[in-house]
This record gives C-alpha cells, sequence and structure tokens, in this order.
C-alpha cells in the first residue's frame, strides 16, 4: 500500500486496514478446506482402484475379495480395511460419501443405494485402454486424487508407447502369436483390453486370429491348430488343483508352446499395471527369440 493516509477517507482506510489484516493471516490450502471423502468399494475391481489411488483414511470399506492374495496384487495392505460382501446392508452404518459399483453389483443393491439417496460411481469393466483411462479419472476425481490417477496414467502410457514404438519396427503379419488360457480353457478374444495388450507387447492374439471373443472356450483341437508361440497362463496352479486346470496338462499340449506364468490378479482387473505386464511380455518375446 503506497498511498499515504492523509488525504484519504476513513472510509477508504477502513477497507485498507480490513485489506492489510486479511493479508496477515496464515495462507490455508484448498486441500485442508475440502474434506478428503469417505468411499466404499462392494465390487472388488472398485476395490483394486480405490486402495491404489486412496489415501488410507478415505477407505471405508471394500470387499472380502481384497483380502485374497490371488484377486488383488493389494491384498496385504487390504486386511486393515473394513470388508463387506458386496451388500448395501454390509455399509449403511458407516460414514461415507460415496460408494463404488461394478459390473458384478447386483441390481438390487444397485437399487436400494438409489433409493436411500446415496450418492454412487459405477465403474464398468474396461475392454480397452481408453476405458481404463476413463475409469481411472472419473474414479479419482470422485475422491480427490485426479494429480495422482494422471501421474499413474502418464507411466502407464509412456510404457505402451515405448513398447508401440519397438513392435513398429517389424511388420504385425510377422508378429509371433500368443494367447491367454485360464482355467476351464477359456481366452481372451477380440475387443478385450488383453487383445490391446498383446499387440502393444508385439504379438497376435490367436484367439482373436480365430474369431474367439472374450471369455469364450478356447478348444484343445484349435489350441494345436493354432500352435501360438507363447500361452499366458496363471501361476500358482499348483497350489491350488483343479479340474478346471487340466486341459494345460493334457499330454497333446506338452511342448506345443513356451508358457509364461502370471499372477492371476493381474488378469482379472483393469489397472495401470497392465503397463508392467506388456513389458514383461515382450521381455519374453527378445528372450526366446520370437521377433
Amino acid at each position: 500500500i503506497l498511498a499515504h493516509t492523509m488525504g484519504i477517507s476513513a472510509l477508504s482506510r477502513l477497507k485498507l486496514w480490513v485489506i492489510a489484516a486479511m493479508l496477515m493471516l496464515p495462507a490455508t490450502s484448498v486441500e485442508s478446506d475440502t474434506r478428503k471423502i469417505r468411499v466404499a468399494s462392494l465390487n472388488l475391481c472398485t476395490d483394486t482402484l480405490l486402495l491404489q489411488y486412496a489415501d488410507p483414511q478415505q477407505i471405508a470399506s471394500i470387499t472380502w475379495l481384497s483380502t485374497d492374495p490371488n484377486l488383488s496384487p493389494f491384498a496385504v495392505y487390504a486386511e486393515q480395511f473394513q470388508v463387506n460382501r458386496g451388500r448395501a446392508e454390509d455399509i449403511l452404518r458407516l460414514s461415507i460419501d460415496l460408494v463404488l459399483t461394478g459390473p458384478s453389483t447386483s441390481s438390487t443393491t444397485r437399487a436400494l443405494l438409489k433409493r436411500l439417496e446415496i450418492k454412487t460411481l459405477h465403474l464398468p469393466d474396461p475392454t480397452s485402454i481408453t476405458m481404463l483411462e476413463n475409469n481411472v479419472r472419473r474414479l479419482t476425481q470422485a475422491i480427490g486424487q485426479y494429480s495422482r490417477g494422471a501421474e499413474s496414467l502418464q507411466q502407464m502410457n509412456r510404457k505402451l508407447e515405448r513398447l508401440s514404438s519397438k513392435s513398429a519396427n517389424t511388420p504385425k503379419h510377422r508378429w509371433p502369436h500368443a494367447a491367454f488360457l485360464q482355467p476351464n480353457g477359456l481366452t481372451v478374444g477380440l475387443n478385450s483390453l488383453s487383445d490391446e495388450l498383446l499387440n502393444y507387447a508385439g504379438y497376435q492374439n490367436s484367439a482373436a486370429l480365430l474369431g474367439l471373443k472374450t471369455y469364450q472356450r478356447f478348444p484343445l483341437e484349435s489350441i494345436l491348430r493354432a500352435q501360438p508361440e507363447l500361452l499366458i497362463v496363471p501361476a500358482d496352479q499348483r497350489s491350488f488343483p483343479a479340474l478346471a486346470h487340466e486341459l494345460l496338462r493334457h499330454p497333446a499340449m506338452h511342448n506345443v508352446s513356451i508358457r509364461h506364468e502370471i499372477a492371476p490378479f493381474e488378469l482379472i482387473c483393469g489397472t495401470t499395471r497392465i503397463g508392467d505386464v506388456a513389458l514383461a511380455l515382450a521381455a519374453r518375446r527378445e528372450t526366446t527369440g520370437s521377433l
């Protein structure tokens, strides 16, 4: 304030004093004025995103599935939070501002939450990188962690772009063939996040080439006919023996393909971790000399 107070009206001087007093008050960040919302999740995949991006004090409840190390990369971390069975009744007594739902959330539960006027955010299972990015942005925007989500997406996209530029050095028709093979012979085919992931890693998806769609059976005869160079299978099959895994033990499957084991949770929910999955698949391709 450079003006001399002489010659300024009493009212003007009062205004200047008020402004000066305000300037002397301690600065308050927007973050401290905005309380971080408390969130409950009723779906495994929304659990995974919430555990990745929220502050611990924001997490009011997650599903019991997230404490299973086969289903969640954050299983150990998840043990400190209250769990639910995916039902609205499990969280109604909690102090929450937002409920996350997904495709596995029952229509009855979603209808009850709507009737009780509880704010919800529904996130679909992503079938592409674009849908994954949209889920991350919507969630992190809703819980006040947008910058955290944006940074995570940037890291993922840098990895994918690096892989894409390397794969582009070889014509696509010369890329080796690969396929996901899950329990009960299920595979991931056309219009899926996993199909897009294989392309970034420099593979053609054998299931997609045969016209198979997401979570469709990949018959033994079709696998033998396609002869993919790489089969991507869930790890820890020996720890949990089941008839669902018998296809991979069939004598006809011996020496058909190189097998790449991957943690089961990497195949369940679409997260930015797919950047690391793609890097691992590309590294496997390079070490086996497929290209």
